[in-house]
């Protein structure tokens, strides 16, 4: 591994704190959401995100910022029940939401109604005091798609435009996150990465790129792999 990139990795330090840690298997039952709190608590991540369903639950014991997923995980649900479920995660005490958007209105170019559904969107977590991050789904997008998506979710607000569920055609690339982050330039919309970061070196490339914040299901590894790089060099 290059020299370079280690240094990068000394120098960013302890990545926890960029983390929104995830667990959203559908074969994960309540015994495995209270292991997984368990086990993350000790690392300061930024967030534990979770499903709607196992959001109560997590909210009374975990000590770390809960997130959860709208419309998970394809985002093909009206508008409408996207904001009865944010309303929903508001009351099981979500601080965020991860909003998957209409992905098929970006793929279609149909700008002005995807700019009417984050609007909703954003104006609805804010006014439930939640943090929003809109999810577009880049596997399915064109350089030019994903650049103009981005722009409109910074022009509306949004805290962050999120690359990726972990569920489509594939995950955040490095180019993805360079995009996204030349489109939201000037503005307070960060870049969250998500889908395919299982290691510190994924973690390094995609801060490099920009990338304000990191979504993983790995985060134990990710730390653990930075504690053991930490102490050997």
């Amino acid at each position: 591994m290059s020299l370079d990139l280690v240094r990068i990795i000394e120098t960013m330090g302890n990545p926890a704190p960029l983390i929104d840690q995830t667990l959203l298997r559908p074969d994960a039952g309540p015994k495995t959401y209270e292991k997984f709190v368990n086990e993350s608590e000790q690392y300061g991540f930024r967030a534990l995100v979770v499903p709607l369903n196992r959001l109560s639950l997590v909210a009374q014991i975990s000590r770390t910022p809960i997130a959860t997923v709208i419309a998970f995980p394809h985002g093909n649900i009206g508008l409408e029940l996207k904001l009865k479920e944010i309303e929903d995660a508001a009351s099981k005490g979500a601080r965020e939401v991860d909003v998957v958007a209409d992905i098929g209105l970006i793929v279609e170019g149909l700008w002005s109604e995807f700019e009417k559904e984050v609007t909703a969107i954003v104006d609805k977590a804010r006014e439930l005091g939640l943090g929003s991050k809109i999810i577009i789904e880049t596997g399915y997008l064109s350089r030019e798609k994903i650049e103009i998506a981005s722009r409109l979710i910074a022009k509306v607000g949004a805290n962050y435009v999120k690359t990726s569920t972990g569920y489509g055609p594939r995950g955040a690339s490095v180019e993805d996150v360079i995009i996204m982050k030349n489109a939201v330039k000037g503005s307070r919309t960060g870049v969250k990465a998500a889908g395919g970061i299982r290691t510190i070196w994924d973690l390094a490339l995609m801060r490099i790129a920009g990338a304000d914040i990191i979504g993983s299901s790995s985060g134990l590894e990710i730390v653990k792999q930075y504690r053991s790089l930490a102490s050997t060099s």
